[in-house]
């Protein structure tokens, strides 16, 4: 039987190709790069998301109330301010007080906030007191082309607090006890055929604050995860966030915060199923100095003997003081070269090559945060603190290994 014959492979010119038929080279595409992200510059936290959070994609950051689910969503909102982005809060849940979220470090004067109009009347005549996911899709694809067409350059953020309270028209305009299955998970599934694809082209970001359901029914050894809002919303983030209520975190007695997990439920940006902590203080949120010091206390960077903190610096100066005052310290300008000190030797635990990826930002320039990320700086002074021994202790080590040897041998 004649042996059948191979034709030789055949050359294909895909770049004639595409063209030909309207496609893309994927080589060629930019449309689903991420060029950009937003550090929190709480490292640990920044790696899990693959570096910062990803503009060009939607995010929801889900949790069970008192999480920390809108303290994170709100850090990452002073870091936009201070970095020069425009941020939009959408708040349905009336919760966004300009003196609070002051207080937990935001400019007040450089966001923008969607809240409901006490004037505005809906088609029957009645104030609308809410907004709903419809009027939330037209504030958002009415102000992006505006700010995309003005500031091209500068990235947009919204926080939309919260999905799952947010009602869609139907469920407005019906009547108590008026049936309204699957009105909201309709709304929603229009909401992000509109608006994802507005997200990706201006990359954009937007946040979406979101409820965990609990389980009703089923085993309650492994619970399951839901969220209001529909499959599509879920399907379509890139990055989905449970934010979980840990230990407590006391100061004598009194509880003043908690530890907050950040477990990555999904991620199309990272390595998912990650899982990283921070520290939530309950009177100003996501505290940046007590996070750095308590990550840095946890990676041996600091070291803590009785009630005080004691840092060496990369010039041998030793910085101690009681926990509180040391705090507090960071917070002052005399700390300032300490604390930016700690936040790139936290970058080196989690970047042992100094590659923080935000540093490589297409258009977001992260220099206008408080301190600067510089880890080569301090890649002498982290080596010494993960114990690299000098040559001086390698021999000291060999000599007494050796006047050992020798003791043990005289004995026998």
């Amino acid at each position: 039987m004649a042996k059948k014959e191979v034709n030789a492979p055949v050359e294909l010119d895909l770049t004639e190709l595409a063209g030909d038929t309207g496609l893309t080279l994927l080589r060629d595409s930019d449309y689903a790069m991420v060029f950009d992200r937003l550090p929190l510059f709480l490292p640990r936290i920044d790696k899990v998301f693959g570096g910062g959070l990803p503009f060009g994609r939607m995010v929801e950051i889900a949790g069970k109330p008192s999480g920390g689910k809108s303290t994170i969503s709100y850090h990452a909102a002073r870091v936009a301010t201070a970095l020069g982005c425009i941020v939009v809060l959408i708040d349905v849940e009336g919760t966004a007080d300009r003196v609070r979220l002051s207080q937990l470090g935001i400019d007040v004067s450089k966001v923008l906030v969607k809240q409901p109009d006490p004037d505005k009347v809906d088609k029957k005549g009645n104030l609308e007191v809410q907004l709903t996911v419809e009027e939330v899709g037209r504030t958002i694809e009415h102000t992006i082309n505006i700010f995309h067409q003005n500031y091209p350059d500068v990235r947009v953020i919204y926080i939309w607090d919260s999905v799952g309270q947010t009602p869609s028209e139907d469920e407005i305009g019906k009547d108590f006890g008026e049936r309204n299955v699957g009105a909201r998970a309709k709304a929603i599934t229009q909401f992000v055929t509109k608006i994802a694809p507005l997200i990706s082209e201006t990359k954009s970001l937007l946040i979406g604050i979101n409820q965990v359901r609990d389980s009703i029914g089923g085993n309650p050894m492994f619970p399951t995860y839901s969220v209001p809002g529909g499959n599509a919303w879920e399907h379509y983030a890139s990055l989905r966030l449970e934010i979980q209520k840990k230990t407590a975190i006391k100061q004598g007695d009194e509880k003043i915060g908690h530890v907050m997990g950040v477990h990555v439920r999904k991620s199309k940006v990272s390595r998912p199923f990650q899982i990283a902590n921070g520290f939530l203080i309950s009177d100003n949120g996501m505290d940046y100095e007590y996070n750095l010091a308590e990550m840095a206390k946890e990676e041996g960077i600091i070291k803590q003997a009785g009630a005080s903190l004691s840092f060496v610096d990369r010039f041998g100066v030793e910085h101690k003081k009681r926990k509180a005052d040391f705090i507090e310290w960071l917070r002052t300008p005399e700390a300032q070269p300490v604390r930016q000190e700690i936040l790139n030797r936290l970058v080196l635990v989690s970047y042992p090559d100094g590659k923080y990826p935000a540093l490589e930002n297409k258009t977001l320039d992260i220099n206008g945060w408080i301190d600067k990320i510089e880890p080569r700086l301090y890649l002498d002074a982290a080596s010494t603190d993960t114990g690299t021994a000098s040559s001086e202790d390698v021999k000291d080590t060999d000599a007494l290994v050796s006047n050992l040897m020798e003791e043990i041998n005289n004995e026998d």
